[in-house]
């Protein structure tokens, strides 16, 4: 049965009637056979109303025609109709003599003690509500839903850091290392890997060739590979069992320890999004001269913060010896929030079809369980190939996707997996001030709401004009907006750009912001 709650207003005047000797109403518990029910209060001078559960509907009893009212007690009367059997019933009725509690205004001794009881009350009635509703699927919020959904054997999806890779460099040759008559004894293989990693070239190599102490000639007798002395096939070889030695220059190693700190700037502490390496690395030489390590880094905040685009984190907190740069070539886009409940509330829907399996629902439900994915789309192969499952997903592990892929798929039916293609999106606005307003927060506030905006869209959703204005418009300070213009610009190079129209995104791809310009001007 569910819930049937009172306002403080219901109660306080229900209180103030009885006390005052107005109407009371009681409830009693309908037997078959028992035709009189004696009145809790008496005296009483009549009977206002009967209600209760007839034929399992619920009916207001009619006076004189199903009950009559006898000396302080309501009589059932035969031929009319009753109560179903061990339902409750209420009756209102009026007392004959008032009470000696009559003052009962406002501002009164007896309303004040009431009304502090009924608020008192009605906050009892808003927990039961709350307890109630937490039972539900559909109404169950925050913790509540997280006990609901465990009997599935379910649990929301933690945030998931950004995640992506930085480049450590320098411009200039690290430090040269001079190595003189480092010792390796020849037993007979054709390489022999030198003790420093980086080595630059070979000066000299002495050896024993029949007894007698020779100078080994470069690309002649032997040849520098990577760190490997090599000796050539047509070459002189020194005697077996006998040493050789190595005189060479070496690089200094720039090492990058694992858990170095890296950060993008800004001029706001707060607004400085910070990253951890997660391997360590050395510098080796690259195209152009440079010398650089590439190290995969985890943002330190879980959740969307940490998205950052190619060429924003360039700070180096605590200075790495060697290292005179960083950068990360690429966006780090793949950071996603807690799940919420309107996720979770989905997903538990689906879990059920999820344990039949072989259904798309099942096979989306799935998917959706891998932590770290953010959207996904799921559509037939075009030319409507029979058996073929297309799915476009948007974050998570592609191993553990393929895995619960497998898992979840029909007999018979293959699905193949992609990532979307990101369409960056800039867009640039002017908002209409007041002469009063500082403009640098709002400006600030509107561009964090428009990159919000279009941080939530999924795979496949339209930027949509009205949105952007939407966003834009939020703020109480903001008057009006003009020269609103939407650019959208695709990995292959395309860029379209819209002053009123939607931007549109297909089936394979998700929007991402990139620059939002936001310039003011003051209302005249």
């Amino acid at each position: 049965m569910p819930l049937s709650k009172k306002t403080y207003r219901q109660i306080a005047r229900d209180i103030l009637t009885q006390i005052a000797g107005g109407e009371i109403t009681e409830q009693h518990q309908y037997v078959t056979g028992r035709t009189a029910y004696k009145l809790s209060s008496a005296p009483v001078s009549e009977v206002k109303l009967v209600e209760g559960t007839s034929k399992g509907a619920s009916k207001a009893f009619v006076r004189d025609t199903d009950y009559r009212f006898s000396e302080d007690s309501m009589e059932w009367l035969g031929g009319g109709e009753h109560p179903d059997e061990d339902t409750k019933f209420t009756i209102q009725y009026v007392l004959a003599r008032p009470s000696v509690i009559s003052d009962v205004n406002p501002g009164s001794v007896t309303r004040t003690i009431v009304e502090a009881m009924s608020r008192e009350i009605e906050y009892l009635y808003l927990q039961m509500e709350q307890a109630y509703l937490s039972g539900f699927l559909d109404t169950a919020n925050g913790d509540a839903l997280d006990l609901v959904v465990s009997i599935l054997g379910m649990k929301r999806k933690p945030p998931q850091p950004s995640s992506g890779n930085v480049t450590f460099g320098r411009n200039t040759e690290p430090e040269i290392l001079a190595v003189a008559g480092e010792v390796h004894l020849f037993d007979g293989s054709l390489e022999y890997a030198l003790n420093k990693p980086l080595v630059k070239e070979v000066t000299k190599v002495e050896g024993t060739v029949k007894d007698a102490p020779v100078t080994f000639e470069v690309n002649v007798d032997y040849a520098l590979a990577g760190k490997n002395i090599r000796w050539l096939p047509e070459g002189k070889k020194p005697d077996a069992k006998t040493v050789f030695r190595v005189d060479y220059n070496a690089y200094r190693e720039i090492t990058i320890p694992k858990g170095t700190s890296v950060a993008t700037f800004s001029a706001k502490a707060e607004e400085t999004r910070l990253f951890n390496t997660v391997d360590e690395a050395t510098l080796s030489l690259a195209q152009g001269g440079k010398w650089e390590a590439e190290i995969p880094v985890v943002c330190t905040v879980p959740g969307r913060w940490g998205n950052v685009l190619a060429g924003t984190v360039t700070v180096m907190p605590q200075a790495i010896a060697g290292a005179e740069y960083v950068i990360n070539k690429a966006d780090i886009t793949n950071g996603v929030e807690v799940e919420d409940d309107s996720e979770l509330r989905e997903r538990a829907k689906h879990a059920l079809e999820f344990a039949g399996k072989a259904t798309r629902s099942s096979l989306e439900s799935a998917i959706r369980s891998v932590e770290g994915v953010r959207s996904l789309l799921i559509e037939d192969m075009p030319q409507k190939v029979p058996g073929i499952v297309k799915v476009i997903v948007d974050g998570g592990d592609m191993d553990k996707i393929s895995r619960v892929i497998d898992e979840t798929r029909a007999a018979g039916i293959k699905v193949e997996v992609f990532r979307p293609k990101v369409v960056y999106v800039n867009v640039t606005l002017t908002l209409i001030l007041g002469k009063e307003i500082i403009p640098a927060p709002v400006t600030s506030e509107t561009e964090k709401r428009i990159r919000s905006y279009i941080s939530s869209l999924e795979i496949g959703d339209d930027v949509l004009y009205s949105r952007i204005i939407e966003s834009a418009l939020s703020a109480s300070e903001v008057w009006d907006v003009k020269d609103v213009r939407i650019e959208a610009q695709r990995a292959e190079g395309e860029i379209v750009e819209s002053e009123k129209e939607n931007i549109d995104i297909s089936s394979e791809e998700r929007a991402e912001p990139r620059t939002i310009s936001v310039s003011f001007e003051v209302r005249q």
